[in-house]
């Protein structure tokens, strides 16, 4: 794929901030509003897509639960592909003992950086660097000056593969898996996702046929074909990629879900749209 291929998944990273400013995620709210006070992109159906309840409740969860998992590592280095607008780095390099690398397509990434750069100026642990993310060879490298070598990374994806076919799928993973090899820690994602659970999700929420048909058309790739059948299908392509897995339920982070509260959403409904939804820990496979 050209890099303009993949320049036309950006759009989901406004699309996702729209919602995820319903929220009480730190940063959540104060880049949404720049990004819509500059202007910065106009989405074709824009009515009423930035008050789409459950895609709020699912944005919040997916974050929220990343971010769980990721404090049971203790680890003080993160590498972030495909970042987006994800507020994640701008929020963990408050704290001086992180190193957080944001990456994602150039244009994207010289658009975070100017945005962040706006909010809270230059912090000397947070970074920014162009990568493609199914380059290889591998484009992670970029990173080595900016890591501790000798200590583990935490490496995060969060809705990366799902626009990936599953040849680029491993393309990600074969960069991933030489990067854990390197410096060790874990890759934690919700990428791993089956057909299966979007068709119930569907059945909870009569929008998000209409939000799925809306990305792909934004993106030319379809955000149901390039997912696993079932969830041992993705289980088994993990495994394939020499990784072992640990699976975490999204429903762990049901009582911190801010936008519950803010949007007036039904519960019980959220409640069984993340029992289907998983967070992958994804180790290197030594045996």
């Amino acid at each position: 794929m050209q890099a303009s291929d993949y320049d036309k998944i950006i759009h989901t990273a406004f699309m996702v901030s729209k919602a995820r400013q319903f929220t009480d995620i730190p940063y959540a709210k104060e880049l949404a509003q720049l990004v819509e006070a500059q202007g910065l992109v106009e989405l074709s159906e824009p009515q009423n897509q930035d008050k789409s309840a459950l895609l709020t409740a699912r944005v919040e969860a997916r974050y929220k639960a990343i971010n769980q998992v990721m404090a049971q590592y203790q680890i003080g280095q993160v590498l972030e592909l495909a970042s987006g607008l994800l507020p994640r780095g701008l929020f963990m390099s408050c704290h001086p003992n992180i190193t957080f690398i944001e990456t994602d397509l150039p244009r994207m990434i010289r658009c975070k950086q100017q945005l962040v750069e706006q909010l809270v100026g230059e912090r000397p642990n947070l970074h920014f660097l162009s990568i493609d993310a199914t380059s290889r060879p591998s484009q992670f490298l970029k990173s080595a000056e900016l890591l501790k070598a000798g200590q583990p990374i935490i490496i995060l994806c969060e809705g990366l593969l799902t626009h990936l076919n599953m040849a680029e799928k491993q393309l990600v993973c074969a960069n991933v898996r030489e990067m854990l090899q390197h410096y060790g820690g874990v890759w934690i994602t919700p990428d791993f996702i089956h057909t299966a659970s979007l068709t119930q999700s569907q059945e909870f929420d009569a929008s998000l046929q209409k939000l799925l048909q809306t990305g792909t058309k934004l993106t030319g790739r379809s955000l149901v074909d390039n997912n696993f059948a079932t969830l041992e299908q993705a289980r088994q392509f993990a495994y394939e990629q020499d990784f072992r897995v640990a699976e975490y339920s999204m429903l762990n982070v049901m009582d911190h879900l801010s936008c519950l509260k803010i949007l007036g959403i039904d519960t019980e409904v959220v409640r069984k749209m993340l029992a289907l939804w998983s967070i992958f820990a994804l180790t290197l496979d030594v045996a």
